[in-house]
């Protein structure tokens, strides 16, 4: 139908090879297809030689350049014309999956701040430039998209069907049912966003089920002899090919380190960010939480604020006024750097796992540390709203729902008290 159309207006187009002067086949013609020379596009538009034209296919393969032939061939053709310009119409309104995980960790960031929540974000979709939209660092999304065959892999945002997004969680390897139904929370949140912004017309999350979730409590502690245990293994800490100004203060940095996880409630992040000055004359520890950004407040016992008053810097620490971070290293590394020093001594001193209220096994991590804490105040009969408020939760639902077993127990404890009240006042 074109090629009619085409002769009717007195234009071809057609493919040429330009063969080179040393080309073995180059006595075979311009219609030769199978050497290796470069190729070229003749359009006659009609009314004389004047209006040929020789265009470069840019290419040494005849079906290369057959496809560029097309091309030009249906730029001749009204239909097909308008026809590109609607699929380009669309496409301009359509939202790519890189634009959209842009747009969603902008907004993120935006609402909560540049915190653990968009850190966790990065990690599960992607790490997106929001300028260039250049894709810093893939997270599980682009990394599974990446291993897709190009005919199935989707552009764009409206291209995700319920079969798409089920078989991209199928890929999940998370090692625990809670940490795939909290990314599953956050895959709906992704999604809905999406939805808002008109990008799709419904989330295809809304009809699939949740993962299912065991239920009961994975907080693990410390106990009081495993503690005095970790303790004890600073002395047998004696790392190698270490700088001699941090070897020599090797010990009791980590001790203090230690002792502020413990006694301060501190995620390891806020731990490494810590400020002498955050402590008031009172031996008051005030901060805001780098995952929320919620102030916490908790009053540092003296032992501690001993330890920290004389804690002594490494080779490249920061300085006196950031005694726990290094130099020329960012804050995640930082954080990861301490959370490996404590692993190895979590190993010194034989814990190897930590048992939960459930009944489940957990290796030992230096977030225990900060659970060690919230619990060892529960158990001596500290309110949850004020555990809550040293731990930085932004309400004690959150601390409710992380301590539930100890909670209970707490509760239980004062139902005994008011009992025995009740019951002597009766005898009297």
């Amino acid at each position: 139908m074109v090629d009619e159309m085409l002769q009717r207006m007195a234009v071809t187009v057609s493919v040429i090879t330009r063969h080179a002067k040393g080309c073995k086949d180059r006595k075979k013609g311009s219609d030769w297809k199978k050497c290796n020379c470069r190729k070229a596009i003749l359009v006659y538009e009609g009314g004389g030689s004047g209006k040929n034209r020789r265009i470069s296919a840019k290419t040494r393969s005849w079906e290369k350049a057959e496809k560029a032939a097309q091309e030009i061939r249906d730029s001749f053709d009204p239909d097909k014309v308008e026809l590109k310009r609607l699929r380009a119409a669309k496409e301009r309104e359509q939202k790519s999956i890189v634009d959209a995980v842009a747009l969603y960790i902008a907004d993120l960031i935006a609402r909560l701040g540049d915190n653990g929540t968009v850190a966790m974000a990065r990690s599960l979709f992607g790490h997106v430039d929001p300028e260039s939209k250049a894709i810093v660092k893939n997270g599980r999304l682009f990394d599974w998209l990446d291993k897709l065959p190009a005919t199935e892999r989707p552009t764009y945002i409206a291209d995700f069907s319920p079969a798409l997004v089920t078989a991209w969680r199928s890929a999940w390897d998370f090692q625990s049912d809670l940490t795939t139904s909290n990314r599953w929370t956050m895959v709906k949140g992704f999604f809905r966003f999406c939805e808002s912004q008109g990008w799709i017309e419904d989330t295809p999350t809304r009809k699939l089920k949740a993962p299912s979730v065991r239920k009961g409590n994975r907080t693990a502690i410390f106990s009081d002899d495993q503690f005095a245990k970790i303790l004890e293994a600073v002395v047998l800490y004696d790392p190698e090919n270490t700088p001699e100004a941090t070897r020599k203060a090797w010990r009791q940095r980590l001790a203090t380190f230690v002792h502020l996880l413990r006694w301060s409630g501190m995620a390891i992040v806020d731990a490494a960010l810590f400020r002498p000055d955050s402590v008031d004359a009172e031996g008051v520890l005030r901060y805001r939480r780098k995952k929320s950004g919620e102030l916490a407040v908790v009053p540092l016992p003296q032992h501690l604020l001993q330890m920290l008053a004389e804690v002594p810097l490494e080779r490249d620490s920061v300085g006196a006024d950031q005694p726990f971070r290094s130099k020329r290293i960012a804050l995640g590394s930082d954080s990861r750097k301490w959370e490996h020093r404590l692993t190895n001594l979590f190993a010194l001193a034989g814990i190897e796992e930590v048992r939960t209220p459930m009944g489940t096994l957990r290796k030992p991590h230096p977030h225990m540390l900060r659970d060690t804490f919230a619990i060892w105040f529960l158990r001596k009969g500290t309110s949850v709203h004020t555990v809550s408020k040293m731990l930085g939760h932004a309400n004690t639902k959150t601390t409710e729902k992380a301590y539930l077993p100890w909670v209970k127990e707490l509760e239980q404890a004062h139902v005994a008290d008011a009992r025995r009240a009740l019951g002597e006042d009766y005898a009297k």
